[in-house]
């Protein structure tokens, strides 16, 4: 494993001090912003597709600093029913396919995107109670008249362009946990894939080491964030808390830094959980705190990962290396 971290924690430095920043704290890969909301700084997709040499020249800066490129993110609302947010979107996902093809980057992680409840609508509708039949009815012509459809037609280009889509389950879209994703990967194929944030895992109360041995080798990608639970306004409000983010002092839950949510123990146990599935790529820390400064969350960040993370592969296992033909042998050297 790898440690990694988003460009958009960056985007404020540009591309040169951004990477130059990313590299004094010890990150090894970042995870570039090339469609949708997390802004351009890092990667112009529309004038990089028109030249392969500058493509070259861009990916040397990456390679100048020692970063791997982990993915791009495309994180947007493609489903929104507001036309020319989902054209312009579906327009950057393309050139950011393209891209990725020039570059050789297989990976984009993204949301799914929260459509209108019905036809004619012109707000998103996030059905998360379903006790009603007609909230069930929403749910199904949401899945199967917007959802499926889109992601059929963007799947496929994506595969033919070599690119995995690896989705956030995050609240508030319709791809929020694990079984959605399982499903939608059953219906499209695997070049659906998980972009495992364990942040969005606690506040649905969904086991992080649960969910990753039910995911397997769909997942491709994981970010690094942590919540903390603030249990004396999670019992009056509950988790499902519409507060806005803007005043965390009056929420049930924060987004915070690694180690300040859940300790090393638990983080340890999620590593662990996610080499035993066979994963083995990138770590991508994200810092999305209102009450704590980006640089010094990515510091305290790093600095909590960095003792935690497998970095090297299994090579010979320890018994090869004790001279024994099966672990537990220990009569071979008798």
């Amino acid at each position: 494993m790898k440690l990694g971290v988003i460009s958009q924690n960056f985007n404020h430095q540009g591309l040169e001090k951004g990477l130059e920043q990313a590299k004094k704290l010890g990150f090894e890969a970042i995870e570039v912003g090339a469609a949708g909301l997390w802004g351009k700084s890092f990667c112009k997709a529309d004038e990089l597709v028109k030249d392969k040499g500058a493509v070259r020249t861009w990916l040397d800066t990456f390679a100048r600093y020692e970063l791997e490129i982990s993915a791009l993110g495309a994180h947007g609302a493609p489903l929104t029913p507001d036309k020319k947010i989902a054209n312009e979107y579906s327009r950057q996902f393309r050139q950011a396919c393209k891209l990725m093809e020039m570059a050789q980057i297989t990976r984009m992680t993204l949301l799914s995107g929260l459509p209108e409840g019905a036809e004619g609508d012109t707000a998103p509708n996030w059905v998360a109670f379903a006790e009603w039949p007609s909230l069930r009815d929403t749910l199904e012509w949401q899945w199967e008249k917007r959802l499926l459809p889109y992601w059929r037609e963007h799947a496929k280009i994506a595969a033919d362009h070599g690119v995995t889509l690896c989705f956030e389950m995050h609240g508030g879209d319709m791809i929020h946990n694990p079984v959605k994703l399982m499903q939608l990967r059953e219906q499209i194929g695997p070049v659906i894939a998980c972009n495992f944030d364990y942040s969005h895992m606690w506040y649905q109360r969904i086991d992080p080491c649960v969910a990753v041995n039910y995911l397997g080798d769909a997942i491709q990608h994981v970010h690094a964030k942590d919540i903390r639970i603030h249990e004396y306004n999670a019992r009056l409000r509950g988790m499902m808390d519409t507060t806005s983010t803007e005043t965390p002092e009056q929420r049930s839950w924060n987004y915070t830094i690694v180690g300040l949510g859940h300790d090393t123990d638990a983080w340890s146990d999620f590593i662990t959980t996610l080499r035993l599935v066979g994963y083995d790529h990138v770590l991508s820390v994200e810092v999305e705190c209102e009450f704590i400064d980006v640089e010094e969350g990515l510091a305290k960040s790093a600095a909590f990962l960095s003792p935690l993370i497998l970095r090297q592969p299994v090579t010979a296992k320890w018994w090869q290396q004790a001279g024994l033909s099966r672990a537990g042998a220990v009569e071979e050297n008798l």
